[in-house]
């Protein structure tokens, strides 16, 4: 959880910036679409690396390993600024991110009891979404004294770089507990692909829909706020704080409150259900406080149905599958943002800032259709992974 924390404060701070040194370069939206589409590409590329690394290496190796390439991604971010190489960078940082997170997942569900998942993964997510609220508020609030220390404006590029490495120096420093961390045995049968065909293709089929929805918005919420809104970097920070606190929260409760009342299939399809018409006002308000507190109810509500989906995810399939099922899912999601991530960028370039209110539509028809088929692929479904040993081909569990 240490480690969770301060690799999410870090690159919390790093992908602050990410966009508006993009911006400071000089792409158009089209490209930066398709920077932010490339990383999500490298966590395509990197799930037959995570897959490999769950079968041959500890948990605990694995999330090292990732956490390097995910580095080195900063580090030539860093370095260039030629598009192709920023391209590469953007790879790198998917590719190692992918890793990082189905083995991490992968341990943590090795590591808790089914009943105990929801909360701790709910944990997991407001500790993560807390030190990004921390990174978000203090990345746009050190953006003006670092510039006016360097007798530069905050938004040039060589204060954002700057700013972006300390956020990967942060971020690497969340090695450490990881050096610490036991690794729970696995049972027999090694660390496989899933077996139950059918099952992974239901859950695959959600991903890529929350994926395209994810995608057409989220990585460009930063932006959202500077282009529709004209704010500073210090009022985006506050916003995106403030919108990650309220996931911080929506994680911790969702466990708490919804799952023992709902079960944990419904309590996912109705807040999921429940967020859409937050988005919707965040669509179509021309007040920034206004379209803070939706987005902030929405991250309150998804951000706690996604930590039960996970667990609901984990404890489907044996523990010898689940870093090769998340390694799956994430292929799925991230194949599905990088395509929304580029036709966004696209949408914004012919449309303007207008193109926002798109953005954020097709996320909440996307949203819609994945809450729909959740409940209509899983409505029978009970999770029982933790059961099997090793699971034969297909089989119902």
């Amino acid at each position: 959880m240490g480690a969770s924390g301060l690799g999410s404060f870090g690159l919390g701070v790093a992908t602050f910036y990410l966009n508006f040194l993009y911006r400071a370069l000089g792409f158009d939206d089209v490209r930066i679409g398709a920077l932010v589409g490339s990383i999500a590409i490298g966590a395509v590329i990197g799930a037959l690396p995570a897959a490999l690394a769950a079968k041959r290496l500890s948990r605990r190796a694995a999330i090292i390993v990732g956490g390097s390439i995910t580095g080195t991604g900063i580090v030539t971010i860093l370095l260039f600024e030629a598009f192709p190489l920023l391209a590469l960078a953007a790879l790198l940082l998917g590719c190692g991110g992918v890793i990082v997170s189905s083995s991490g997942n992968a341990l943590v569900a090795d590591a808790t009891a089914a009943t105990d998942r929801p909360a701790l993964f709910g944990q997991q997510i407001a500790l993560g979404t807390t030190a990004s609220f921390l990174a978000s508020f203090l990345a746009g609030a050190v953006a003006t004294p670092v510039a006016a220390a360097l007798g530069l404006g905050p938004r040039d590029p060589q204060v954002i770089r700057l700013l972006i490495g300390a956020g990967g120096a942060i971020a690497a420093v969340s090695v450490i507990p990881i050096l610490f961390v036991g690794a729970p045995r696995v049972r027999s049968g090694g660390h496989d692909a899933p077996q139950r065909r059918a099952l992974f293709l239901r859950f695959l089929a959600l991903e890529v829909c929350f994926g395209f929805g994810a995608g057409s918005f989220l990585p460009f919420v930063n932006l959202f706020f500077a282009d529709r809104y004209g704010l500073s970097l210090t009022a985006i920070g506050a916003a995106l704080g403030c919108i990650a606190v309220g996931g911080s929260l929506g994680a911790l409760l969702h466990s708490r409150i919804a799952v023992p009342k709902l079960g944990q299939l419904r309590a996912i399809v109705l807040v999921e259900l429940a967020s859409l018409p937050f988005a919707l006002v965040a669509a179509i308000v021309f007040d920034p406080v206004v379209a803070v507190v939706a987005l902030a109810m929405r991250s309150f509500l998804m951000y706690g149905a996604s930590a039960t989906m996970t667990a609901f995810q984990q404890s489907s399939f044996a523990p010898a599958e689940r870093a090769g099922a998340h390694a799956g899912f994430l292929i799925a999601w991230n194949a599905a943002s990088a395509v929304a991530a580029y036709l966004s960028g696209v949408v914004r370039g012919s449309a303007g800032s207008s193109g926002y209110q798109i953005n954020l539509l097709t996320l909440i028809a996307a949203y819609l259709v994945a809450a729909l088929l959740t409940l209509f692929l899983l409505r029978s479904h009970q999770p029982r992974g933790d059961a099997i040993a090793r699971a034969a081909s297909d089989s119902a569990a």
